[in-house]
């Protein structure tokens, strides 16, 4: 804790020194808790939490980090959703949060990624975060595009049960693996809808299923068909398990692997994932990218001369906290 950089004009109250650290009060609260025998005080959001998994990963407090990540398991936390998980998706990158970083970023599929969106969250974020975050969107995109042009040939197994039907005026073929138009209509929809994976959330796999049945029942609805009633009154459940089990194999398949060396000072983005990789899928807002740039790395360094710091109560300890 002596060893962190410190403003040249050294303080001290009743002759303790005065450390400057840039965890803010509540965060060093939570943490002090934990290592006397009193009832540790866990922060009320998830992205505070991690900020103190942060702080105990930071001070090598290697067996408090196991104990607060027992609390964050125990407790219920509402999920983040929105904003928020790319909140903690920084904040578990800035910190080198492995597993809390991937969670995270699965999450964030879920929401579209644009700077209208990101805009309250970029000070969070470190560059070559933002940078990996692009890339492991697109690499579940390009699965899931992948994985719906497939879903269009069903005359493979196990696709192959639906025949050929228009309305309830047309003959229907007994021969089955043929695709009905309104489900290659809905397989097209979701490829036309991924083509927009950063300004539209991507597919999720578990509404696959009620977003089959709204299309088969309008469908129905429109030109009584027997045919795919019947398909999928005896194999519609095997169907949908499915198509939910290949779209959650396709995102899940993707590692949300990150590129970047480390030193002691502090996390350098791997020269194959500099902003170039931002500008090459966000052509449109380089030039914003490229003005911030110098204002974010500010914004983002830990404030250690900052003067807005609040007293932590820690008597019991040989030094006086003031955190900015």
């Amino acid at each position: 804790m002596f060893s962190l950089p410190q403003p040249s004009d050294n303080k001290s109250v009743d002759e303790l020194p005065v450390v400057r650290l840039s965890e803010d009060a509540e965060v060093l609260n939570s943490l002090l808790t934990m290592l006397y025998p009193i009832p540790s005080v866990m922060p009320i959001s998830y992205d505070k939490s991690l900020m103190l998994l942060v702080a105990s990963q930071k001070y090598d407090m290697v067996g408090i980090q196991s104990r607060i990540r027992a609390e964050i398991q125990s407790r219920t936390f509402p999920t983040p959703t929105g904003a928020a998980t790319f909140r903690a998706y920084a904040i578990a990158s800035r910190g080198g949060l492995s597993s809390e970083r991937e969670t995270s970023a699965r999450l964030t599929l879920d929401f579209p990624m644009t700077f209208e969106d990101l805009s309250d969250e970029l000070p969070f974020f470190e560059g070559w975060a933002l940078c990996d975050l692009i890339g492991f969107r697109k690499r579940c995109r390009d699965n899931l595009i992948s994985c719906f042009q497939l879903f269009l040939n069903l005359q493979n197994p196990p696709f192959n049960i639906w025949m050929s039907c228009r309305n309830s005026t047309s003959t229907s073929s007994s021969n089955t693996g043929c695709s009905p138009p309104w489900l290659t209509s809905f397989f097209n929809q979701r490829l036309t809808y991924l083509g927009q994976a950063f300004t539209t959330p991507l597919p999720n796999p578990l509404n696959i299923r009620e977003e089959y049945l709204s299309a088969l029942q309008a469908h129905i609805t429109s030109y009584s068909c027997i045919s795919c009633t019947n398909v999928h009154t005896l194999k519609g459940d095997e169907f949908c398990k499915e198509l939910e089990n290949r779209l959650s194999q396709a995102i899940s398949h993707v590692g949300a692997f990150f590129i970047f060396r480390m030193n002691s000072e502090r996390l350098n983005i791997h020269p194959s994932y500099r902003c170039a990789r931002v500008r090459s899928h966000w052509g449109h807002v380089s030039k914003i990218l490229e003005t911030r740039h110098s204002a974010l790395r500010q914004a983002l360094r830990p404030r250690v001369n900052g003067h807005d710091g609040v007293p932590v109560n820690t008597t019991s300890l040989p030094v006086t906290l003031v955190v900015s």
